[in-house]
């Protein structure tokens, strides 16, 4: 079994944690990142949140605590290598990196308190072996990832949904977890889907823990809204902070659509009480995602 991940308590900088947005591309991302700020907002005032956006990309910088530029350099390759850029970007301190694409149905402070126990986190569905069927692993096999790392028979694999991570900028480990990630030496023909030009972000997280022998500490902090095992989303935001807008409106629809409509009404709400008017909707959000595109 690979070794639990080392902690440090001591906090990087010794500021308080704040979350971390990065966005590139269409406007859909530019619109995502509103609505991401107008939900953390309605249910918390006080939590740092800090953009990190490209030049020419359009939003209201009051709804941000800090906004940062984005340099072409970082996302030049595409989404998944910026994701895994994340790390050299951030500022030393403890961060929470969000997807664009997440709305925000409850107070994340609590959850927080407890990443802050820990160097790094991911949400690991699923481990085990070569042969074991592991929950999300779309990007590549068990058997592809071991040839192209050459690994041994006893290797660990992971299924990691990186729509949030926990950083702590200044920690060892994290620093070392992104620069075995940027490291991995996958090709588009290693790709059991392929996503853009780019590779995916996800295979070469998991990969580099399984190199690295490293068990990361893992958090459900996201509903993925693809199942009926809540009755509506006072429910859900009763046993998760965030929703996570995974997945496309074509090809990849991965969110049900019943879902997709309470979280345009909840964003509509949201919207309203904030003296807003909720001009670009989910649907937008969804087609203008990089997953559509080549």
């Amino acid at each position: 079994m690979p070794k639990e991940a080392t902690q440090k308590k001591a906090k990087a900088g010794g500021k308080a944690p704040g979350i971390a947005v990065f966005i590139h591309g269409r406007h859909g991302y530019a619109a995502a990142a509103e609505h991401l700020a107008l939900t953390l907002r309605k249910h918390n005032t006080e939590t740092p949140l800090h953009l990190w956006a490209a030049e020419g990309m359009n939003f209201d910088h009051s709804l941000f605590t800090k906004v940062h530029e984005l340099p072409a350099k970082a996302y030049a390759q595409g989404p998944g290598t910026m994701k895994l850029n994340v790390h050299g970007l951030l500022p030393k301190g403890d961060w929470l990196y969000l997807d664009a694409d997440t709305l925000v149905v409850a107070d994340p402070r609590p959850y927080i308190e407890r990443l802050q126990q820990h160097d790094f986190a991911i949400h690991v569905q699923g481990y085990g072996g070569e042969d074991d069927s592991i929950a999300y692993t779309p990007w590549a096999t068990q058997t592809t990832i071991r040839e192209v790392l050459k690994l041994g028979p006893d290797a660990v694999y992971y299924g990691v949904q990186s729509s949030y991570m926990w950083i702590r900028k200044g920690s060892e480990l994290a620093k070392a977890i992104f620069k075995e990630a940027l490291s991995m030496p996958f090709e588009q023909k290693h790709l059991k889907e392929r996503w853009g030009n780019d590779i995916p972000d996800e295979l070469r997280m998991s990969a580099a823990l399984t190199n690295l022998g490293i068990h990361p500490y893992s958090e459900h902090l996201m509903f993925y809204g693809s199942g009926h095992s809540y009755s509506g989303l006072t429910a859900v935001a009763e046993a998760f902070p965030f929703l996570c807008l995974y997945g496309d409106n074509r090809q990849h629809r991965l969110v049900r659509p019943t879902w997709m409509k309470d979280y345009d009404r909840y964003l509509q709400n949201v919207y309203k009480s904030a003296g807003r008017v909720y001009a670009y909707k989910l649907d937008h959000v969804m087609r203008d995602k990089y997953v559509n595109r080549p």
